[in-house]
């Protein structure tokens, strides 16, 4: 039940940091995969009309295979090189089916393949064979893109002075001096968009690191529901009164066994110990998870969350423990807290505060080595759900009567 919606933080701030799946599709068609689609429809709509271009079923085919490689290419494990031919070759099939050997006949197709080729080829050594060479591709791309247009204005000229194609009309194509033109400013446009977008390409993979970082910096002094909170409505991180529940962990007997051991056996033994039951209380979406000295805290939505976390925890610590004749005991309360951030103008960090961490971290302290305490509230809030048994009230410090608790019986 829980699984289910650990990544969903994770998942939503990676849509803020590098965008959805949505958003890279119709970049992905507006920047590469669609290019080809888009100028050649303008080709064929000035040689006859709209009405035309949107009755004939071919376009539909290129349009259709155009943009499942576009949402091919935008998810993050795509591979460049065979992306980019996904939409040329189920056209060509799907043509193929239709007009037979017809298909050869169309320049326009030879454009198609010719640049899609090229674009693939170009893609393949950028993201995958030679990455260190970005910088040389990305024009060689850009280059690529309006030489195609070039290609289908050639055609678009054949088309409506000649019958038919021929490598003739090509050569007296490029001896025009309107001609020669067009191609020395596309070949001029070509490189300078290109270069603008290498430079932008650069700057945002390096802006998009150093968000990665920040946000690893973030999660690790805030938690991750801090951190996304900040993202998506920060308005959430002002002081709130809210339902949570609160688990401790703590080594019994910690501090005297630290005043036998050697440093570095301690430093070992405690990242160890951390670096086990972390993951067991991060399994369970916390709302934040504090490390101090040998005492794990973690804050929880729900009591459900909380017990499934303690059992995780408690089993993992007990496999790092045991074998330095140690053990950890673990408590959970539930109720009204104060949630936020607090702190100075400088420093400040995402807590809850109020009698309910008190009560918690009193039950924890109670708790012997291996156990896990259960305060009423706990217990009342998942009726019929737990085995446990009583245990002796418990006198905690600025309290004024015993505070009933469970002891979680668990298998």
């Amino acid at each position: 039940m829980f699984r289910q919606s650990i990544t969903q933080p994770k998942d939503l701030l990676e849509a803020q940091l590098k965008g959805t799946r949505i958003s890279a599709f119709f970049n992905e068609l507006l920047t590469n995969s669609g290019y080809f689609l888009i100028f050649n429809a303008f080709s064929e709509i000035s040689l006859s009309s709209w009405i035309d271009y949107l009755i004939e079923p071919t376009h539909y085919l290129i349009a259709g295979a155009i943009f499942l490689q576009a949402w091919y290419l935008a998810g993050s494990n795509s591979h460049r090189f065979w992306g980019n031919l996904i939409g040329p070759f189920l056209y060509t099939i799907s043509d193929l089916f239709l007009d037979g050997m017809e298909f050869f006949h169309e320049p326009n197709h030879y454009v198609l393949w010719l640049f899609s080729l090229a674009i693939a080829t170009l893609q393949g050594i950028r993201f995958h064979w030679i990455p260190s060479a970005a910088s040389l591709i990305i024009p060689l791309e850009s280059l690529s893109r309006t030489f195609m247009i070039v290609a289908l204005y050639m055609v678009l000229s054949s088309k409506s002075t000649e019958p038919t194609f021929s490598w003739e009309h090509f050569r007296k194509f490029s001896q025009l001096p309107t001609h020669k033109f067009l191609i020395e400013s596309m070949v001029f446009l070509g490189l300078i968009l290109g270069l603008q977008t290498a430079r932008l390409t650069s700057q945002r993979q390096e802006l998009q690191k150093t968000a990665q970082l920040l946000r690893n910096l973030a999660e690790w002094g805030m938690g991750s529901h801090a951190v996304l909170t900040a993202v998506t409505n920060p308005e959430e991180l002002a002081f709130q009164r809210r339902d949570r529940t609160i688990v401790f962990m703590d080594i019994r007997g910690f501090t005297a066994w630290c005043e036998q051991t050697a440093p570095d056996t301690v430093a070992s033994v405690l990242n160890s110990y951390y670096r086990n039951v972390e993951p067991g209380a991060a399994q369970y979406q916390p709302l934040r998870i504090t490390l101090t000295a040998d005492e794990i805290m973690a804050i929880y939505a729900t009591p459900q969350q909380g017990i499934a976390a303690a059992k995780y925890m408690c089993q993992a610590a007990e496999i790092i423990l045991k074998k330095h004749g140690l053990g950890a005991g673990c408590a959970l309360h539930c109720g009204d807290v104060i949630e936020g951030l607090f702190g100075s103008k400088d420093v400040r960090t995402y807590t809850v505060i109020g009698d309910v961490v008190n009560t918690a971290k009193r039950l924890e302290s109670a708790t012997p080595a291996g156990a896990i305490t259960i305060s009423d509230e706990v217990y009342k809030a998942m009726p019929g759900k737990l085995r446990v048994e009583s245990c002796e009230p418990i006198m905690a410090k600025g309290k004024t009567e015993a505070i009933k608790a469970w002891r979680l019986l668990v298998e």
